[in-house]
């Protein structure tokens, strides 16, 4: 065997193990998009449960909530101690950021906006600028 024949043996060897390395390479690459496609499924199906599950949640509650005899009444006067805790964090948050309730549609908006972003209702405000810390009376038309 000569040395051009040593050279077509090895030259074929080379590009058999490409190959073979381009279609393992090939071959993972679609099972890891296949693996990436069905935990991104995985996760909206998880989260499409766990928004049932606090849909079915609220449900519960507001069925139960005005049984004072219900067992649940520690949680549902927790519940109702932190939803006033959380308005009243909101209501500061809105005043640092010098935002308002639209009267018609509840959207949160800038307190120097003309129109609501939202519903489009024009805004009225029947504070005047120089009582900009207590918070003013918003109207809408």
């Amino acid at each position: 065997m000569g040395f051009v024949d040593s050279v077509k043996d090895f030259a074929e060897k080379v590009g058999e193990s490409v190959e073979r390395g381009a279609k393992t390479v090939s071959t993972s690459s679609k099972r890891f998009a296949e693996k990436t496609k069905i935990r991104r499924e995985m996760a909206r199906v998880e989260s499409d449960i766990n928004t049932d599950y606090i849909e079915l949640g609220k449900v519960m509650y507001e069925k139960i909530c005005s049984d004072p005899d219900t067992e649940y009444m520690a949680t549902i006067s927790d519940i109702k101690e932190k939803t006033l805790k959380l308005d009243e964090l909101k209501a500061e948050l809105m005043s640092l950021e010098d935002k308002v309730f639209c009267e018609n549609c509840g959207s949160q908006i800038r307190r120097e906006q003309v129109y609501c972003d939202k519903c489009g209702a024009k805004v009225i405000h029947d504070a005047p600028a120089e009582e900009a810390e207590e918070a003013p009376n918003i109207t809408v038309e």
